[in-house]
């Protein structure tokens, strides 16, 4: 297959000229605040345990530039900004490091202490951080970390920051939104028990396959860069957060806070610091529009609650804030200039959200509403609004999609026929050689987005089809360079390199060996159900007890029917019961077949009929991390 890139065609540049008539690029502000307080500049790459290089400045600094004719002038504008990386004062007693990794470090150095708010996405990038603090501010102990929500970039960095040893001790707490087991669920389930899937749809969203450059990655827009395989931790929560108004007192700080779940995370909470007047509204107000639905896949959002908590924010600490900081982008200074931002992104929200009802209720579907909605001026003109992780027109289709489920509600989308079955009908009934012929001309007509459907077909029909691969590539190659949001950038990019090049190879996973350690033993039994193969399973009948010894836990789980069910407590007739601590009984039940070498090593306790660890491998399944997303 063809590996050559395209140049962005006279439609892709006459389309990104016309856009950057339509930016505020006259609005700079946002370019000084980028690098205002800056104490230090990153020191260099992040660098693995084995010495692979997990991040790499020098990497993005060809952003320095004039954009190319490849890129978006808004996309290239916030790349720019956040690609100042480094050791930031936002205000005196409060800090940032930013830039080397997707989410960024605060800290607040205390009387006694630094409490740490946000750990970044990996241990890696986490340290390096640290040792910036450590270098520049001071060499206090961590008293406390707080995890503002449940996603993986904010807390995959915790062992980078504090020894597990002090958490579990009760020496250093970590303050999160929600009880510890609802955030626990939500942290680690999301990107446990769905996480093949999400992985491989992330490498799409944020570039993980494609070369940085002018025509491939730019920037992640609401943080420089997915890190490469960084390790990412996990450690529970000691305390949770369930009331707004809850204060701690924090190595001599006061911090307050405000419960907002259901909105960018399941468990998420804004957090007042009046001795600094300081403010974050963690994901939920940033210098970018956010998504309603995330394209890597998570669970919808509610984005009424966006506007809601933004709104209840503003009440409570808008006349007294001076400055609002972030877990992304970069702070903000100035009673209006915060009150502005949290107003118009709260309004942003709403629009969205209020709109797609208005044309929900008026019988469109969720394409033909995303097609017709756009943000009044007042919103689009502040780049805060732009879409740079969420888009207007995805976050549309998703408000449809959590008040009105999945059915769009035309009858022809109820039960229609696979990808592939469709596409070899289409291509029967049309021929292949009109529908490439209709794939050309639209490609050279500049119109990218029927040229990728109508090619769709012959590619579905005939995954071979070397001709129709490399057409489609090229439409959306072009409709990658036209794209504003780094996410459609990243999917219809990496979509053009697949179909020319083949599947990507990749070991990147959410589920991390911390994660699936730390995970509650019913979100374990959720992630090993999801891999018993039913079919194979309908006619099973396997009972196993296991005993936790670390915990002095006992489980007991069954698979029939193609379906594995567990419940606590010691079972009344199990054929068979495995005895260790829980990191050994994990790694038994994912991979039945190491067992009785466990067994053998003195490791685990069997006791029963051993058979039943066959038949449990024989009905499990592991996932391809690199499964085909433009082909079937």
């Amino acid at each position: 297959m063809s590996r050559s890139q395209k140049d962005p065609s006279p439609a892709t540049i006459a389309a990104l000229l016309e856009a950057q008539q339509q930016y505020p690029l006259d609005d700079v502000q946002d370019v000084a605040d980028g690098s205002r307080g800056l104490i230090a500049s990153l020191p260099g790459p992040v660098l693995g345990s084995d010495g692979h290089v997990v991040f790499d400045p020098a990497s993005l600094e060809w952003i320095d530039g004039v954009r190319p004719d490849s890129v978006d002038a808004s996309l290239w504008r916030q790349s720019k900004i956040i690609r100042g990386g480094g050791l930031f004062k936002v205000v005196d007693g409060l800090y940032q490091v930013r830039g080397n990794d997707i989410a960024q470090l605060t800290v607040v150095e205390g009387e006694d202490g630094l409490v740490v708010i946000d750990c970044m996405a990996g241990v890696e990038s986490a340290e390096q951080g640290m040792r910036l603090i450590r270098e520049h501010v001071s060499d206090k102990p961590v008293a406390a970390v707080i995890y503002t929500h449940t996603h993986i970039d904010h807390y995959g960095g915790v062992k980078g920051v504090v020894d597990a040893d002090d958490v579990r001790s009760g020496k250093v707490p970590i303050i999160a939104p929600g009880t510890i087991a609802s955030f626990d669920k939500f942290a680690i389930g999301e990107n446990v028990v769905a996480g093949n899937a999400m992985a491989r749809r992330a490498q799409y969203a944020f570039g993980g396959l494609l070369a940085h450059g002018p025509r491939g990655f730019v920037s992640c827009g609401i943080g420089t860069l997915s890190t490469n395989n960084p390790t990412i931790s996990y450690l529970s929560p000691t305390h949770g957060i369930r009331t707004t108004g809850e204060k701690r007192v924090l190595a001599g700080v006061e911090f307050e806070f405000l419960y907002a779940p259901d909105t960018e995370a399941p468990e998420e909470m804004h957090i007042w610091i009046p001795q600094l007047k300081a403010l974050t509204c963690a994901e939920n107000a940033n210098h970018s529009l956010h998504n309603i639905q995330t394209l890597r896949g998570a669970r919808t959002r509610d984005a009424r609650n966006f506007a809601r908590y933004l709104d209840e924010t503003l009440e409570r600490w808008g006349d007294e804030a001076e400055v609002h900081y972030g877990p992304h982008t970069w702070p903000v200074w100035g009673n209006a200039e915060v009150a502005a931002l949290i107003e118009s992104q709260r309004d942003t929200y709403k629009y969205v959200h209020d709109q797609a009802l208005r044309l929900a209720n008026q019988g469109y579907t969720p394409l033909e509403a995303a097609e017709e909605i756009r943000l009044p001026e007042a919103l689009d003109r502040n780049w805060a609004n732009h879409g740079y992780h969420g888009t207007v027109h995805h976050d549309v289709r998703a408000v449809f999609t959590k008040e009105l489920g999945m059915w769009d509600g035309d009858p022809v989308s109820l039960h229609p026929h696979t990808p592939v079955d469709a596409a070899k009908r289409y291509v029967d009934f049309i021929g292949r050689d009109k529908v490439l012929s209709e794939g050309r001309r639209a490609v050279e007509a500049g119109d990218y987005r029927w040229a990728a459907e109508i090619l769709h077909k012959a590619v579905f029909a005939d995954p071979d089809d070397s001709e129709a691969r490399e057409l489609q590539a090229d439409a959306y190659e072009q409709l990658g360079y036209q794209a504003e949001g780094p996410q459609w950038r990243g999917i219809f990019l990496t979509a053009a390199r697949e179909l020319r090049e083949g599947v990507q190879p990749t070991a990147f996973t959410t589920a991390s060996e911390d994660s699936i350690l730390g995970m509650p033993i019913d979100i374990l039994f959720d992630f090993i159900a999801v891999h018993v193969d039913g079919p194979k399973a309908a006619d099973a009948d396997i009972r196993i007890d296991l005993h936790f010894t670390d915990s002095d836990e006992r489980w007991h789980f069954w698979v029939a029917r193609g379906v594995l069910n567990a419940r606590r407590g010691a079972s009344d007739g199990g054929s068979l019961t495995l005895s260790a601590p829980k990191p050994l009984l994990i790694g038994c039940l994912l991979k039945p077949a190491v067992t009785r070498t466990l067994a053998a090593a003195g490791k685990v306790a069997l006791d029963g009929d051993e058979s039943q660890l066959d038949a449990l491998g024989a009905v499990l399944v592991d996932f391809d991390p690199s499964f085909p997303i433009v082909s079937p």
